[in-house]
């Protein structure tokens, strides 16, 4: 089995239906036979361009009747693929929006698919006052006998999310990421995807914007957890196989799932 995925790295840094537009059209260009087409994180808006999280907030939209999801639904059936896209979704507790990783499927349907569980509180900045955090792992997407679920950014620095979705039945996780530029931001990126795939023997793929607040370097990392894509610094849309043998050969030389202790933690008594 295999399954091609396409990736687009790029600077979103306008509204929505600007963004929409600039990612419609690299896609439009360059498609040739991905299956699934991931945007990064703030695909839809990057919060970093606004003082406050109340201008934020009056860009979000609820996902069923969002102008950017209806522009990537275009894209999604005049090319018969599926898109995964990041959200500014509204919610009723402003100025918090949720940062949401969203489905549109190429026969029109639009899953809410994940909402950022881990929100990116350090190195000075507060993304909580922006978002809400959210409260429920992944829902799988299934295709071409590949079993993929979602993660955002942060999440990265979460082994046990990984390990969770490893440990039922992933093959693979997608990252959409707005990584931060900064001193060895990009080296802490490449060491977080490579040990969560090797630690959980599947693949890792990223997509990560760039341009004057992101690092780039999106790109798939194997089950063994070598870098076997890298996009660089540079806009684009790339397109890339991964092939189910990878993760069945990988997982039969270092069975480390199998051999995970699911309820280790739970039956970890610290007390002395």
């Amino acid at each position: 089995m295999e399954l091609t995925i396409g990736i687009v790295q790029a600077d979103f840094n306008g509204t929505p239906i600007e963004n929409a537009e600039k990612g419609f059209k690299m896609v439009m260009e360059k498609h040739k036979e991905a299956d699934i087409v991931i945007f990064p994180e703030y695909s839809m808006l990057n919060p970093l361009r606004f003082k406050s999280p109340d201008e934020v907030y009056a860009y979000s939209e609820h996902v069923q009747e969002s102008s950017f999801v209806s522009r990537i639904k275009r894209l999604s059936e005049l090319l018969s693929i599926d898109v995964i896209v990041n959200v500014i979704e509204k919610t009723d507790k402003p100025p918090r929006s949720r940062n949401t990783s969203v489905l549109v499927k190429n026969d029109g349907e639009v899953v809410p698919l994940y909402s950022k569980i881990h929100l990116f509180d350090a190195l000075g900045y507060k993304e909580s006052d922006y978002f809400l955090h959210g409260e429920a792992p992944s829902k799988f997407i299934k295709a071409r006998g590949f079993r993929l679920a979602v993660a955002i950014c942060y999440d990265l620095r979460f082994p046990e999310l990984f390990r969770f979705y490893a440990l039922n039945g992933a093959d693979g996780v997608i990252v959409q990421a707005g990584w931060l530029k900064g001193p060895l931001k990009e080296e802490s990126l490449e060491m977080l995807a490579s040990a969560r795939a090797h630690e959980n023997t599947m693949y890792i793929v990223l997509a990560d914007q760039t341009g004057d607040y992101f690092a780039g370097r999106s790109g798939v990392f194997s089950p063994l957890g070598y870098r076997e894509l890298d996009m660089g610094f540079r806009e684009a849309y790339v397109e890339y196989t991964l092939y189910y043998d990878n993760i069945r050969l990988a997982r039969e030389r270092l069975p480390v799932v199998e051999q995970s202790r699911k309820k280790w933690m739970l039956q970890f008594n610290p007390s002395i």
